[in-house]
């Protein structure tokens, strides 16, 4: 008996610090994702700061070369032009690979989005605790998806979204009382969506409601374990 309660205080022990470390790990990645934003804002910052005064400069110095020396004129012109595409393609390589929405700013753009378009909208979130940063992103991009579907397509009047995470899920769902999709084609967005979720081994199901409108659900779980990948598109 003395054995056996030591060996289920070890185990509860384990359980404990089990679910500390992994708490332990989500903070450490919110705060790595948060710290990366506040680096990449400010690399964003001086790059345009320099390319935008070197613009302003030569631009200026065109215009008080125009009257006098034209020709030189037209060599900064054309000089504020070569920076200007330099600036630009610095950008993209700097955004490449880096734009990740927050699921907490989708949350609320999706609310002033649906409430400028008329729409009535509810949000459910029953998540207490925070959802792990790389699902997140991938939440966020299924909001943003769904709001755009509603605002686009569906001509609704209500909509209806709803967060909760389970102790091995997160799962998102979005609903809408609008036409439906008697005509249903899957474009980029929802195309680009399943790649992303497929790739975290959840789950998606978006098609016609039985009752009218259109559904999209996000299933993921929290942690990486067997293959559970799904989709379900009813036309």
């Amino acid at each position: 008996m003395v054995l056996t309660g030591l060996g289920m205080v070890g185990i509860r022990f384990m359980v404990v610090t089990t679910k500390q470390l992994q708490r332990a790990q989500e903070e450490r990645a919110r705060l790595a994702v948060a710290e990366e934003r506040l680096r990449f804002a400010r690399d964003l910052h001086d790059l345009l700061g320099h390319s935008l005064s070197v613009i302003v400069l030569k631009s200026e110095l065109a215009g008080r070369l125009g009257p006098t020396d034209p020709e030189r004129a037209l060599a900064e012109i054309r000089d504020v032009e070569r920076v200007a595409r330099e600036a630009l393609r610095e950008v993209r390589e700097a955004v490449a690979g880096y734009r990740q929405p927050s699921l907490s700013q989708e949350l609320e753009r999706a609310r002033a989005t649906l409430a400028a378009a008329g729409v009535d909208v509810r949000l459910h979130h029953l998540a207490r605790e925070p959802v792990p940063a790389p699902l997140d992103g991938i939440l966020a991009w299924a909001v943003r998806e769904a709001v755009t579907n509603v605002v686009r397509h569906s001509r609704a009047r209500r909509a209806e979204i709803r967060l909760e995470r389970g102790p091995e899920h997160v799962r998102l769902e979005v609903l809408d009382d609008g036409v439906g999709c008697a005509s249903f084609q899957m474009g980029n967005g929802l195309r680009g969506l399943r790649e992303r979720v497929m790739g975290r081994r959840g789950r998606i199901e978006f098609g016609h409601r039985s009752g009218g409108g259109f559904r999209l659900a996000v299933s993921l779980p929290l942690t990486a374990t067997r293959p559970e990948v799904g989709v379900l598109a009813r036309p």
